[in-house]
């Protein structure tokens, strides 16, 4: 089979990735990363990779057009890119102030807050955790900024919909 390749966004960056089927195994590539790998599926919404001698498990969970894609602990969210749309941070975007809303990538509970209100955070921090499907998510900042308001408590169980921090972003 040839190279396809499909374009992205990943936790609201664009990517292309190409896929290749082989045989029994499936290469991936995403930019000058390769991975060759033999997937299983396990359910409907878990996966299996086999390489290099490793294996990873691979947990998918669709939410409207956006599908969670969690392994090794950690959440990406994979929309299909539009086209000609630039990419927007995680959340729903900067606002014309510059506050970046964050949203949970989907619904869970809210098990740990690593940050306050007045907090000078930079990107990729992990902010927030929530828990969803026994596995933690780590919600990461999308910019450098300012936490200007928390609107969640530990504890308390959120929807993907949901603004969970907003912060204040540097230019």
């Amino acid at each position: 089979m040839s190279l396809m390749e499909f374009e992205f966004l990943i936790d609201g960056a664009p990517r292309t990735i190409g896929l290749e089927n082989r045989d029994r195994t499936v290469v991936f590539r995403d930019g000058g990363a390769v991975l060759e790998a033999e997937v299983r599926r396990l359910t409907g919404n878990e996966l299996l990779f086999f390489f290099g001698g490793r294996t990873a498990r691979i947990y998918l969970t669709r939410d409207g057009d956006r599908t969670h894609v969690s392994v090794a602990g950690r959440t990406f969210v994979v929309t299909e890119a539009p086209p000609g749309r630039a990419a927007m941070p995680e959340g729903d975007g900067k606002t014309p102030e510059g506050t970046v809303r964050v949203k949970s990538p989907m619904p869970g509970k809210v098990i740990k807050l690593g940050v306050r209100e007045g907090d000078d955070v930079r990107r990729n921090q992990t902010l927030i955790i929530v828990e969803a499907m026994k596995m933690e998510n780590e919600i990461q900042s999308p910019s450098e900024g300012i936490v200007k308001k928390i609107y969640v408590a530990v504890g308390e169980l959120v929807d993907s919909e949901k603004p969970l921090i907003e912060i204040d972003s540097k230019k």
